[in-house]
This record gives structure tokens, sequence and C-alpha cells, in this order.
């Protein structure tokens, strides 16, 4: 009787060590999947992704005829068009996911895939704004000049009509529009995903002069706390942040950028703009300039703490390596728009969405 009740004791112990066992792998396994409901499956195919610039909202303060008015319309898209082209992914199965729930990273700096699981039929697409800086030179170009916190901490934009009037708007840039437009369509966002806000620092952020060479405006701090401030609603509304580098330097777009200018780049962007907008993982290369695998200037990158590394392109590769992703994007621009590039119509029919004004 009495080996019976030890055998049964010992059964006992080795059942309960079984299901600890299973219980925490589960865990584990959690932590690379995507959260779901029991009706998402699992997604399979490539991660779509696309990026723009700040919209031109009054395109005729922009199209002036002058240098600056070839740029505009090149690399940028009116308020129309963008207005044009959600609706468009709504209704071609788009549906936004976070980039950091592609993946993980653990502590000894390992990149691990992370599974992904969506409604059916959906495609996962990260959208991403680069230089949403606002620099002086855009001032009075018929796009927003500012971002602005309302007195219910949601964001506005400030912007100059072409009566010369300064406006407060809740549509006059990206970040509003898509925050209203995933306010009304709910199942466009996964976990309330948003995108990716790429900033410089050379010319302050968010139309706040916080670079360094204005430390002696007296606003300098307050403007500090603002851009802070804002940051924070923004990544609690299902933003996200990367750096696009502090000075984007034209030797980015030529890769004649040295390893110790690009040191001293980064440390710009670390020590200016970090503590402003908060942590982040993710480079978003000026000009698409990312380097080369094995590159020094990647390697000095990663040690840094980047393990997300975006280039511009119409290939749709994800690539995951042991310590980075690199992937490449869509530039979603005036040029692409006129020359109804092919790369734009698996996201929506150009035809449908470019402004006549063009």
């Amino acid at each position: 009787m009495k080996n019976i009740r030890t055998i049964s004791y010992i059964l006992i112990i080795v059942i309960l060590v079984f299901s600890t066992v299973q219980i925490f792998a589960k865990i584990e396994n959690t932590k690379n999947t995507v959260a779901r409901t029991s009706k998402d499956i699992l997604y399979t195919g490539p991660v779509y992704n696309i990026f723009f610039h700040s919209l031109l909202v009054y395109p005729k303060l922009a199209f002036r005829g002058d240098t600056r008015s070839n740029l505009f319309k090149t690399y940028m898209i009116t308020k129309k068009e963008f207005d044009n082209i959600l609706p468009e992914l709504y209704k071609n199965n788009f549906v936004l996911v976070n980039i950091h729930e592609l993946y993980t990273v653990d502590k000894n700096g390992t990149v691990h895939r992370k599974e992904i699981y969506l409604p059916a039929n959906k495609k996962p697409l990260v959208i991403s704004i680069d230089d949403l800086n606002y620099y002086k030179n855009q001032e009075g170009r018929g796009m927003a000049q500012k971002i602005i916190l309302n007195k219910n901490n949601s964001i506005q934009t400030e912007i100059i009509d072409p009566k010369g009037q300064l406006l407060d708007t809740t549509d006059g840039d990206i970040i509003p529009i898509v925050d209203d437009f995933v306010s009304k369509h709910s199942d466009f966002s996964i976990h309330g995903a948003k995108g990716i806000i790429a900033v410089t620092g050379y010319d302050g952020v968010f139309g706040y002069r916080t670079e360094s060479s204005a430390s002696t405006s007296p606003t300098y701090k307050s403007d500090r706390k603002k851009i802070f401030d804002i940051a924070n609603v923004l990544k609690s509304t299902g933003w996200v942040f990367a750096s696009h580098s502090y000075t984007h330097e034209s030797s980015f777009v030529t890769n004649k950028i040295t390893l110790e200018n690009l040191k001293v780049d980064t440390e710009l962007w670390d020590n200016e703009v970090r503590p402003l907008v908060g942590d982040t993982d993710i480079f978003i290369g000026p000009f698409g300039q990312v380097f080369k695998d094995k590159d020094p200037r990647r390697n000095y990158l990663i040690s840094k703490g980047f393990h997300v590394f975006y280039g511009v392109g119409a290939s749709l590769y994800t690539n995951y390596f042991s310590n980075y992703i690199a992937i490449d994007r869509a530039p979603i621009d005036g040029m692409r728009l006129e020359k109804k590039s092919k790369i734009l119509f698996k996201y929506f029919d150009v035809e449908k969405v470019i402004d006549p004004i063009r």
C-alpha cells in the first residue's frame, strides 16, 4: 500500500511538472505571435510598406512655378489625393499594423520574427511619414507648419491659408486625417496601429525650433516640452517614432557619408531628438540609404540600438537577419502618381486618387 501511494505521488508530481512546462511553452510562444481573435487566421504573405511626406493642403501655394515648386510637386501629394487614397486602401483589404508586432528582440540583441494573425483576406500595411519636422523652407507653401494639442489633448495642425490667415485645423496633415479615419473605421487598424513618424533634428521637430542652434530662443525650453507632450499623445494613440538621421545630409544619397560623420549625426539625434520623442529602434534612411549588410556604418547603427532599417524601393521585401530587419518601402509621391507607376496599383487605382490640379 505504501509503494502504491508513493507511485501515485510521483505520478502527480510528473503531471504537474509536465503541465507547468506546457504552460510556460505557450507563454513563450505567445511572445512571437501577434495577439489575435478566434476568427483571425495565420497570414503568410508579404507585409506592405508605403510612405508619404507632409500633405499639400493648398497646392496652389506650393506650385508657384519656382524651383521649390518642382520639389513639392515631385515628392509630395495633395491633401485631396491622400483623402482619396485612404478609402481605396480600406476597400482593397489593407489593415494598419504596428511594426513592433512583427518582431521581438531578446536580451542578446537577436531578432525573432513574429507570426501575424489577421482577419481573413486582410493584408498588413505599415504607413510611414518622412521628415515630419515642418522645416522653415516649407512655411507659406500651403502645408501645415506646426503640430499642436487642443484643449482636449487631441492632435491638430497649424496652417496658413491662401488669405494669409493662421488656422488651427483637424485635417491639415496625415496624422489627424488617419486618426479620424481609424476612429470611423476601427477595422482598418489592428490593435489601434496608425503608422511611423520619421523625424530629423537639424531644423526642429513638429514646427518647433528645438535644434541646438536655437537654444538661445526664449521659447526653447517650452517648445521642447510641447514636443515631448505631443509625442506622448501620439505614442498613446498608435503612432511610433523613427530616426530619419539628424542632418539628412546629401552624403547619405551618394553613400559617401563617413563612419565618423555618421557617428556625429547619430549622437546629435540621440542628444537632441530622442529625449523628446522617446526611444526607438527604427532607422529610416535619408534618401533610402541604410547601407549594406556588414557595412561598418550599418553595424554602428545596430550597436546604437537600431534593429529595423527602412529603405526606399519597389520591392516588397522584409528580410530578417540575426540582429536586424531590412525593409523596403514604396514611395507614394507626385512623381509616381503622375507617371502612374506600376508599384502603386497594388495599393489603389491611381486614376481614382490623382488630384486634377496636377
